[in-house]
């Protein structure tokens, strides 16, 4: 982390939820970002989820810069470090068009890199159009369909009583996933 620093210097400053350095948001986006993204934490209130638009430079590596951002910045609180760690960070460049998504380690065991890459796999054209907002909205409804499997499936994974108010209808999930 701290050969990172050097290389890319200061931290950026970034807001939980929406931060947007690059400038490229506007009324209607800005408010569809913010609102998918309280519907996301609503239902999934363990986690939180920023979605940050920059302008990197052109020599800056994506993926790294993003793993650093994230653990550098403290997005998901004092109190939620390490295992206790449930945010994701959305990171995209406006000047090479690159996105990258890295989750705290709290959610690693429950949403894998197939996972992440199918959510920018969906986001990338909207991005592309200039659409931000329904590039983040078709991110989170990725992510959310793995989180209601999970949900689902822990019960029966360990040996639990199913859930109250978690059944398979109420899940959205296709009748084959039991």
């Amino acid at each position: 982390m701290e050969k990172a620093g050097a290389v890319f210097g200061a931290l950026p400053h970034l807001v939980k939820g929406v931060s947007d350095s690059a400038g490229v948001l506007r009324g209607a986006g800005r408010r569809r970002i913010h609102r998918d993204i309280a519907a996301f934490e609503r239902r999934f209130p363990q986690c939180g989820f920023t979605a940050a638009f920059m302008a990197l430079g052109k020599d800056i590596p994506g993926a790294t810069y993003t793993f650093w951002v994230f653990n550098r910045s403290n997005l998901a609180g004092e109190l939620n470090q390490g295992s206790h760690n449930r945010h994701i960070l959305l990171l995209v460049d406006i000047m090479s068009c690159g996105a990258w998504i890295t989750p705290g380690y709290g959610l690693e065991p429950f949403i894998g890199r197939k996972t992440l890459d199918e959510g920018l796999e969906a986001a990338v054209p909207h991005f592309a159009a200039g659409k931000w907002g329904a590039g983040v909205g078709a991110l989170l409804a990725r992510v959310e369909e793995v989180f209601r499997e999970v949900v689902v499936a822990i019960p029966r994974v360990y040996g639990l009583p199913q859930l109250p108010g978690h059944s398979r209808e109420k899940s959205g999930l296709p009748a084959t996933a039991w």
